[in-house]
């Protein structure tokens, strides 16, 4: 469903406001770079068809979109001249990670079943970057249900705790 690079988050030193160093990885492997080319290339032959027509400006050309696309200032990496040129090159100019990193402090392996962090007292990692696998769309949702189940579930740990030391 996903791609099948990856990349790898590292703590650069132990202070929290820290940023960690992110590799994203994104065409490590060359399949993945393959289905970005065969995507915007059944893209370009939706935007040309004849029932989309109406949809779009005259006097514009899919590789004008292409251009316009990959020149917003959105993706600071430094850019391919002309991107439509290239299906590659476009994907490699304009993919990128926005707000929904995932898989960063996966459960098992930095948090455990009750989302703390292994070795660390007193702190849990509660939010999108504890899942494996993308939800495929934007993850407010799941995130949210995540934090209502865990919160329940810390309020009842809780509860017993203080019922125990009464």
């Amino acid at each position: 469903m996903g791609p099948i690079s990856t990349g790898h988050l590292e703590l650069r030193t132990r202070h929290p406001e820290d940023n960690p160093s992110v590799t994203f990885n994104y065409f490590k492997e060359p399949q993945d770079l393959q289905r970005c080319v065969e995507g915007i290339s059944t893209i370009e032959k939706v935007i040309d068809s004849r029932p989309f027509s109406k949809f779009k400006f005259d006097y514009m050309s899919v590789p004008q979109l292409l251009n316009m696309t990959a020149n917003a200032p959105v993706n600071l990496l430094p850019k391919h001249y002309n991107s439509s040129q290239s299906l590659e090159d476009f994907c490699k100019d304009t993919v990128m990670t926005i707000w929904h990193y995932h898989g960063g402090c996966q459960v098992g392996s930095v948090v455990d079943h009750d989302y703390k962090v292994m070795g660390v007292d007193a702190l849990r990692v509660i939010d999108g970057s504890t899942f494996n696998l993308s939800p495929g769309t934007n993850p407010q949702a799941t995130v949210m249900m995540l934090g209502r189940y865990m919160g329940v579930n810390i309020l009842r740990e809780r509860l017993a705790s203080e019922d125990l030391a009464n």
